[in-house]
């Protein structure tokens, strides 16, 4: 899971949300209404609407995915995994009661899985 979660509000530009994204080298935003998650872009979206004759009014709003899929903290990697196939989202946000603790994304998955190979094939677990 990656702690760092950078959001939008709803009211934000496509333009700017871009710009967000670009800015903080992070392939989607979570997209918020009055601190609650109300959606999500990623840069598939963003594309899109860049295709839109009305790409510079656009919001957020107008082109995010809902309903988010989310899972919660207890989820184990096969069901995120599970959940990532079905879904065909590479990128999940963790939420533990009304709070998005962080995002799950398929480097991650991928991270991990790596790293119990290696595990599995006797390497040392290196220390960060």
């Amino acid at each position: 899971m990656t702690a760092l979660i950078i959001t939008s509000e709803a009211d934000t530009m496509v333009k700017d949300a871009a710009k967000l994204m670009a800015a903080e080298d992070v392939g989607s935003l979570l997209v918020t209404k009055a601190d609650v998650l109300a959606g999500m872009v990623t840069r598939r979206e963003i594309i899109g609407a860049h295709l839109l004759s009305s790409y510079q009014s656009l919001t957020v709003e107008e082109i995010m995915v809902t309903p988010v899929v989310t899972i919660g903290p207890e989820a184990d990697l096969g069901q995120t995994i599970a959940l990532m196939n079905q879904t065909g989202r590479r990128c999940i946000p963790v939420i533990e009661g009304n709070d998005i603790i962080g995002v799950v994304t398929t480097t991650d998955v991928i991270r991990v899985l790596a790293t119990m190979k290696l595990l599995a094939d006797g390497a040392p677990l290196e220390e960060d």
